[in-house]
């Protein structure tokens, strides 16, 4: 199984008015991640596109715990099934 870690800083802009992270970002933050799991693998998604792979996101789910807030360190932790 693959896995790797990425941090990735909160900037001022992912949040709103309520000053945490807004909801939609999170996937964002999900393909910085997916994106540097295929990095780590030495493999580039532009790389992969251009041999004729593409690697669609069918589904996703989030279930919030607790707020981000701007200038925390959030750990994404992505893993291969």
């Amino acid at each position: 199984m693959l896995s790797h870690t990425t941090s990735i800083r909160v900037r001022y802009a992912d949040t709103d008015k309520m000053q945490f992270v807004y909801n939609g970002k999170y996937l964002e933050y999900f393909e910085v991640g997916r994106t540097e799991l295929l990095r780590s693998c030495g493999l580039a998604y532009s790389e992969l596109e251009k041999i004729g792979y593409q690697l669609p996101l069918i589904e996703a789910g989030l279930k919030y715990k607790m707020p981000a807030y701007y200038d925390d360190v959030l750990l994404n932790y992505g893993k291969n099934f």
